[in-house]
């Protein structure tokens, strides 16, 4: 039971605790899973200001915090930049100044990556307020000219004009008088242009600078003006203000009539403020013109009156300046004791508040050094940690990089023993085609030349023992021709095929007649033609080609052989050209028995394909597969046309000569 009890407990208090961190902000952070929901980011940034603007930092810390890693999750870069910004801030309140700089330079990178102009000038203003606040006014004076520049990039007017403001408060501090003067009036003009409120303001700062530096001339020139708007724009304190600092130009010029005049206008309107300081010291200021007009009993009550409400606001310096004007009322009056009693007051109270101020000092820089120090120790173990990180990274790295070598390695090896194989493979391949040549060579050599040349020996052998007589040897004479020419052919495409095989054949194409090659090879085939009773026609037109004459020579004869293999007594073999675009079509037309349509594919193919003849006449099958290669050899190409008892047409293209 006791057990349940806790555990309950354990899970309320874990509710609550995301209760509160989601009720940090007036939106629920919950809400925020994409960078769709960057609008309700925004409206969480808006709380974090106001967290911070109520002095509530510890809650600012936190929703900082959160905000930073919701927008790391969702990628919004411009909402991270937004949060690191407020986190500047809240570490500056707590006097960590090197986180502040830590965050500050965060939320700088982040506005750089989407080049959001209007986030830098936001970040360089928050580091002049920290730096005006520090009193490093060269430092502060920095960020404003950064920032001034982002502004005017943006052609942000209404930005400029604030900053122009304060850049003069700025150099007022650092003494650059002519540099603030430049500041005030450039922000004066662009208030003018823009209409902006805050304008009379602007001016009573420079009619004040003017004043502090004795141009009394130029302050009371601007400052009637500066009063208008201050009235038009019903803003109280400033219209006192602006009264005060014409009351203070008129003391500057003796004129203490007027001065008194334009503070009693003073007392008056800042009544109606809660500026009271503005109230007392114009107080002050009438005893001071009643002290110079010899009013000493005045001077001394309106002294006394503003002396016990500085010491009630606490306002420290203008205590002390009431005690050196009361020092010199009594000076004047001859009360030396009262003089002397003053001196020690205000030395007194001096040597209080420079102890004060030195206290101040040393206890806030020894409250920022212990800040620095516990921020530097925190950056430490980071870098630390950073360190074993990029430790435990170089490790991982290089047993990756070991871990690809040795793949690339084992990756290198395995293309070489592949590249190895399929070398192997190929001149295998090569070995076995040139075996296949080889006894393809050699079969045809043992049959069709061995019996051409058997036949030759066989009768010669005869005509040697004079076993046949000299008509018969004479009878068989154009037998014996016809085999010799059977077997010349037969050299010819075994010698051309083997090359082919061996890819040795190379076409050297020169500008000729084929007329010239056809003419030679019909005279040489005229006996066989005639012996077969077969009709040889040339009907080619002069046709010059580009092409290797030899090839083109063997193409021819293994054709016209072809077609009188083919040819019955009676027949005819006709020889055509015809002109096309960039060729010449020759034609070799018979009339002879014709091929099967079904066997065409076969006359080209790389198994060879021969039948007998039509006096059974013999080949190797190689003849037409030569022509082929030599046509495409010389850029050509060749196509048959056949059906049975309808003879053929063989038609090869082969380029024009230029």
């Amino acid at each position: 039971m006791k057990k349940t009890a806790f555990t309950f407990l354990t899970l309320c208090l874990i509710c609550f605790s995301v209760f509160s961190q989601n009720r940090l902000s007036g939106v629920d952070l919950s809400q925020i899973r994409t960078l769709k929901d960057s609008l309700i980011f925004d409206k969480a940034i808006n709380d974090l200001q106001k967290l911070i603007t109520e002095e509530q930092l510890t809650k600012a810390q936190q929703l900082s915090d959160q905000l930073i890693r919701i927008g790391n999750t969702i990628g919004y870069i411009k909402g991270l930049g937004l949060a690191y910004r407020e986190k500047g801030v809240v570490s500056t309140e707590y006097n960590k100044n090197v986180e502040s700089d830590e965050n500050f330079k965060k939320a700088v990178e982040y506005f750089e990556e989407i080049n959001y102009l209007e986030g830098l000038a936001m970040v360089c203003n928050s580091r002049f307020i920290i730096e005006q606040s520090r009193g490093n006014f060269e430092k502060a004076a920095d960020y404003l000219l950064e920032a001034k520049l982002y502004r005017e990039q943006l052609n942000d007017s209404i930005g400029l004009s604030g900053i122009y403001n304060n850049l003069a408060i700025i150099y007022k501090e650092l003494r650059n008088i002519p540099s603030s003067e430049e500041y005030y009036l450039k922000s004066i003009t662009l208030r003018k242009q823009l209409k902006l409120k805050g304008l009379g303001l602007v001016m009573n700062n420079l009619a004040l600078l003017y004043t502090e530096n004795g141009n009394l001339s130029k302050a009371k020139s601007i400052l009637p003006e500066a009063l208008k708007i201050n009235k038009a724009e019903n803003d109280v304190r400033h219209t006192a203000q602006s009264y005060s600092i014409m009351a203070k130009v008129a003391l500057y010029n003796e004129n203490y009539k007027t001065a008194k005049k334009y503070y009693d206008t003073t007392l008056c309107v800042a009544s109606q403020t809660n500026f009271k300081l503005l109230v007392i010291n114009a107080k002050q200021q009438l005893g001071i013109i009643a002290l110079k007009e010899r009013q000493y009993n005045k001077a001394e009550e309106l002294l006394k009156i503003a002396r016990e409400d500085f010491i009630k606001a606490n306002a420290i310096p203008l205590v002390l300046k009431n005690y050196q004007y009361s020092f010199k009322l009594d000076s004047t009056r001859g009360n030396l004791l009262g003089a002397i009693n003053w001196q020690k007051k205000y030395q007194k109270l001096l040597d209080k508040r420079m102890s004060d101020i030195t206290a101040k000092k040393v206890e806030k820089t020894k409250s920022q050094y212990e800040a620095e120090l516990e921020q530097l120790k925190l950056i430490e173990e980071q870098e630390k940690r950073e360190r074993e990180t990029k430790a435990k990274l170089f490790k991982f790295r290089l047993v990756a990089y070991i871990a690809i070598a040795a793949g690339l390695v084992i990756l290198t090896f395995l293309i070489l023993i592949i590249r190895t194989r399929n070398e192997r493979k190929r001149l295998i391949a090569m070995l076995d085609n040139s075996n296949k040549v080889k006894n393809k060579l050699f079969s045809i050599i043992a049959h069709d030349l061995k019996n051409e040349i058997n036949g030759l020996e066989g009768s010669l052998n005869l005509l040697k023992d004079n076993s046949i007589s000299e008509n018969e040897f004479k009878e068989i004479i154009p037998l014996l021709a016809s085999g010799t020419h059977q077997t010349s052919i037969l050299l010819h495409n075994l010698l051309n095929w083997s090359k082919s095989q061996l890819k040795e054949l190379n076409a050297n194409p020169t500008s000729f007649d084929i007329s010239e090659v056809i003419c030679d090879k019909f005279t040489f085939f005229e006996q066989k033609a005639q012996k077969k009773n077969i009709k040889l026609i040339n009907n080619l037109n002069p046709t010059m080609i580009y092409a290797d004459k030899d090839m083109f020579a063997i193409v021819a004869q293994n054709l016209i052989a072809n077609a009188i293999k083919f040819c019955n007594s009676g027949d005819s073999i006709a020889l055509l050209s015809e002109e096309k675009d960039g060729s010449y079509e020759i034609c070799f037309k018979d009339t002879g028995i014709g091929i099967d349509p079904s066997h065409i594919h076969k006359l080209f193919a790389e198994d060879t394909y021969t039948t007998r003849g039509t006096q059974n006449e013999t080949g190797t099958g190689l003849g037409l597969k030569i022509c082929k290669e030599l046509i495409e050899l010389n850029q050509g190409k060749i196509e048959v046309k056949s059906a049975l008892g309808s003879g053929s047409v063989f038609c090869i293209s082969l380029p024009k000569a230029a």
